[in-house]
Parts: structure tokens; C-alpha cells; sequence
């Protein structure tokens, strides 16, 4: 019997001692990983998609001069308004696409440029066109030859490899978190500055003009026209030929008279 008493004291006091330590044990913290902030890329990444799903009217300050008028339709047709484009400066154009092809119009009349899949040909193509357009997409893509830098809502594109022909020209970007292009520069065309608030996107472009079949206009200007020369015009210093075709002789001045003694 007393070793049965000492068996279950020991127990006892084993079990004790046991659960007095667990009681005085320390719960230790593991410290959680601080959240990564997203890449310059990925947020421009993220601002571009909001945009590229963006319709609107709006109007940016040009730094070649004026203002150009972007309209990105709801059914996906477009026209850029772009001033003091054409034959040396002198003339406003407009480039459109609609479900007839591309066109470009000027002086109340829009000729047709290229097909509904093809592209504006560079002798009439003004560029400020393309940001919207051709280059924002391009921004989708991760292995663009860019190293990309942000300061507030604007993106520095800077090439970090020799690429002899990069998908989009290197410059900046300015997106607000919403997706409205706030600016490009690039050196393609300028810089392009948002001048107010968007406006509601039309349902689709209309042609500021009716369709013709003359020519497109480039951006120099026309060659001046050489003067027809006048064959019965007489060059100046010359006399004329006398009925022979001789020419005649010049009239000698008669002699002053002598004065009066």
C-alpha cells in the first residue's frame, strides 16, 4: 500500500508541475511581411486598362500650336481635330476612322486614305492621333524595352536597351487613377496637355465634310507656280527691232541752242 500511495503522489505531482508550466508559457509573435507596393509599371499598367475602356470628347493644348480635339466615340469610331497641319501650316485637317475606312478631311472635304484595316499613309498622317489610338495599348504589355519611373499621375518611359525599332517612342504619360489622358510628350508630334474636363463621348463621329475624290493633303506646302513668261512683253533695257528685225538706231539729241549773245 505505500508504494501505491508514493506511485500516485509522484503522478501527481509530475502532472502538477506539468500544468503549472504550461500556465506560465509565452505566446511569441510572428511579424507579418509589409505589403509590397505595386511597380510604377503596374500601376500604369492599371491606369491604361481604365482608359483603353474610357469614351470621351475632349480638347489638349498642342505644343505646336492650337488646340487638339480628340473624340473617342461609343462605337468605337474616332476623329482627331488637328490645327494648322497641312500645306506648310496653312490648313486645319481632321484623321477619322469610321465603318468606310480612314479618312482625312480639310476645306469641307474628306477623301478616303486607306481601308477600314489598313493604316494612314506617313505623308498624311499628323502623329497626335497615335497616343490614343495605337499607343495605349502598347503600354499592356510587360516587356516593353522601358525603364518606367513615376512621379504622381505621370510616367517616364526611358529605353534600357538598344532597340532599333521599338514598339512605341520613348516619353512621358500622364493617367489619373480613373484613366483619363492627362498629357503625352513624346517627339513624334509635341506635347499634347489636357485643357479642361472630358465631355461625354458622342455615339459615333460624323466626317466634318462631304466625301471626295481629291487629293489628300500633305504637310508641306505646295510648290509655287512657275510665271508663264508674256512672249510680246519687251525685256527691260532693250530696243525694239526695227521692220527688218534689225534694231533701230537710237535718235541722236539735237545740239542745244546757243545762247543769246
Amino acid at each position: 500500500m505505500a508504494w501505491t500511495r508514493t506511485r500516485k503522489t509522484v503522478a501527481a505531482l509530475t502532472l502538477t508541475a506539468v500544468l503549472g508550466g504550461c500556465g506560465t508559457a509565452t505566446a511569441v509573435d510572428t511579424p507579418e511581411e509589409a505589403p509590397r507596393r505595386p511597380s510604377a509599371q503596374a500601376n500604369l499598367i492599371g491606369r491604361v486598362s481604365k482608359a483603353l475602356d474610357t469614351t470621351f470628347t475632349a480638347e489638349y493644348e498642342w505644343s505646336e500650336g492650337g488646340v487638339v480635339t480628340v473624340w473617342a466615340a461609343a462605337d468605337g469610331t474616332w476623329r482627331v481635330d488637328v490645327p494648322s497641319w497641312a500645306h506648310g501650316g496653312t490648313v486645319d485637317v481632321t484623321v477619322a476612322w469610321t465603318t468606310g475606312g480612314f479618312f482625312q478631311c480639310a476645306a469641307g472635304r474628306c477623301v478616303r486614305i486607306a481601308g477600314i484595316t489598313g493604316e494612314i499613309p506617313k505623308d498624311y498622317d499628323p502623329k497626335v492621333q497615335l497616343p490614343f489610338i495605337e499607343w495605349l495599348p502598347q503600354l499592356l504589355d510587360r516587356h516593353l524595352p522601358f525603364a518606367i519611373s513615376q512621379d504622381g499621375d505621370c510616367f517616364t518611359l526611358t529605353p534600357n536597351t538598344i532597340v532599333v525599332d521599338p514598339p512605341i517612342p520613348a516619353g512621358e504619360w500622364c493617367l489619373d487613377a480613373d484613366g483619363t489622358i492627362l498629357g503625352v510628350e513624346s517627339k513624334s508630334f509635341g506635347t499634347l496637355e489636357l485643357a479642361g474636363p472630358p465631355a461625354e463621348a458622342v455615339a459615333t463621329v460624323e466626317l466634318p465634310g462631304e466625301p471626295s475624290d481629291a487629293e489628300p493633303l500633305g504637310r508641306k506646302a505646295p510648290p509655287a507656280p512657275t510665271p508663264t513668261p508674256d512672249p510680246s512683253a519687251t525685256p527691260s533695257g532693250t530696243q525694239s527691232p526695227g521692220a527688218t528685225g534689225t534694231p533701230a538706231p537710237a535718235e541722236t539729241p539735237s545740239p542745244a541752242p546757243s545762247p543769246a549773245e
